[in-house]
């Protein structure tokens, strides 16, 4: 975890929720903190890359049938 600037912020997990980031922290070894996170650093790569496919998938539909048939081939979909 970077040394950049925090700020503390409460809120509300349900039970489960917390047992279950509690007992991931426990068996990585890192904080509830540190956890949370790369959670987030994870949702926000997730939603980068779909927007950068549908931005390549809706220049491959200006662009030449060779294109389109690449970029299907080259990309794969990314999960939910």
């Amino acid at each position: 975890m970077s040394h950049k600037s925090t700020r503390l912020v409460q809120l509300r997990l349900p039970e489960a929720s917390d047992a279950h980031l509690s007992a991931l922290a426990r068996e990585l070894g890192k904080t509830k903190t540190q956890i949370v996170i790369e959670a987030l650093d994870c949702l926000r790569r997730q939603r980068l890359e779909r927007q950068m496919e549908a931005g390549y998938r809706e220049l491959a539909d200006a662009q030449a049938p060779i294109v389109r048939v690449g970029l299907t081939a080259g990309l794969p979909p990314v999960p939910d």
